[in-house]
């Protein structure tokens, strides 16, 4: 179904075509909400409407509410099956209950997407492969994905991030990432991940989402960007990192230093960062194809020419007062 068929379909059980449109969006990407949101993907001001519309949905069951420290903050599930249901989605893992922490992300992973409701915004994996692959060249085997199991039972799992990614109507993608620890080594995973894809599609935005209580994350994520994405190594730098690699990975290494060669304690100290573990864990996967990328201009080349965006979104919102959902959800 595409969005407008399930916002239809929600309009169906008697809802206006903006509500219907909020809450296929929330069922899409979060399962929570605050009223806020709702009245900053309608473009209203938050009132009575948007109070008389979430009374609505609970006392028809189509939401739970729960009371948060603040006395008149509100956090909203929307979680009954008949709504996802009618979106062709039932047993949505949205819909089960959460922790603080999930239903803390979500929210701030809803605030991107209520910034740019003009967007297709994709949620599942599946629309993500199906969108992808038509907008851009990519192989699909190399879009962002992790492995589950070992031996002849691995397999791929696409996307498996879950973070939505937004199509505008002239094609360019956004790539929504919140920041979620300071010491940024899960965007760095993102980073790697994303990199084939990004080099794909003709036009894209990095919009790193920055919560209020990491100050200084977007800045410091933003130069990962420009350090381990669009500065690229040298042919000889990843000629010999595909080396260490390789060498690393034969056997276990060394304890003393008189055990090493030269060459192998040079690259050691060389490839010693964050970047080059994350790189070793993803060689570990794909082999020498997760390096394919990492001698490329393109995407540097991309930004100087304006069709690559990297941006942040500071969120204004804090969410400190939510914390009462923990033992309500």
């Amino acid at each position: 179904m595409t969005f407008q068929e399930r916002a239809q379909a929600v309009a169906g059980l008697g809802f206006t075509e903006r509500q219907a449109r909020v809450l296929v969006t929330v069922m899409a990407h979060a399962g929570v909400c605050v009223p806020r949101q709702y009245a900053t993907f309608c473009r209203i001001v938050h009132g009575q409407k948007t109070r008389a519309f979430f009374a609505r949905l609970v006392r028809l069951g189509y939401s739970s509410m729960h009371d948060c420290q603040h006395n008149r903050a509100r956090v909203y599930h929307v979680n009954h099956r008949g709504l996802y249901r009618a979106v062709g989605d039932p047993d949505s893992p949205l819909r089960r209950p959460l922790t603080l922490g999930h239903a803390i992300q979500r929210l701030m992973v809803l605030d991107a997407i209520v910034e740019d409701p003009e967007l297709v915004w994709l949620g599942t994996a599946e629309e993500k492969i199906l969108h992808l692959t038509m907008l851009t060249n990519i192989v699909p085997g190399t879009l962002p994905h992790s492995y589950v199991g070992s031996g002849e039972a691995r397999t791929a799992r696409f996307f498996p991030d879950r973070l939505p990614i937004g199509i505008h109507p002239a094609g360019r993608a956004v790539l929504v990432y919140v920041i979620a620890e300071p010491q940024l080594e899960r965007f760095r995973v993102f980073l790697e991940r994303h990199r084939a894809l990004l080099r794909a599609l003709p036009a894209w935005t990095l919009r790193i989402v920055v919560p209020p209580h990491i100050p200084g994350g977007g800045q410091r994520a933003k130069q990962v960007v420009q350090d381990e994405v669009l500065t690229p190594l040298s042919a000889a730098t990843a000629d010999e990192l595909r080396w260490f690699f390789g060498r690393l990975h034969a056997g276990p290494e060394p304890l003393r230093a008189n055990d090493l060669d030269g060459r192998f304690r040079r690259a050691r100290a060389a490839f010693s960062g964050p970047q080059f573990k994350v790189l070793y864990r993803r060689w570990k996967e794909d082999g020498d194809d997760a390096l394919a990328g990492v001698g490329s201009r393109a995407l540097g080349e991309a930004v100087a020419a304006g069709s690559g965006l990297v941006e942040t979104l500071d969120l204004g919102h804090r969410y400190g007062h939510l914390s009462p959902l923990v033992a309500t959800a």
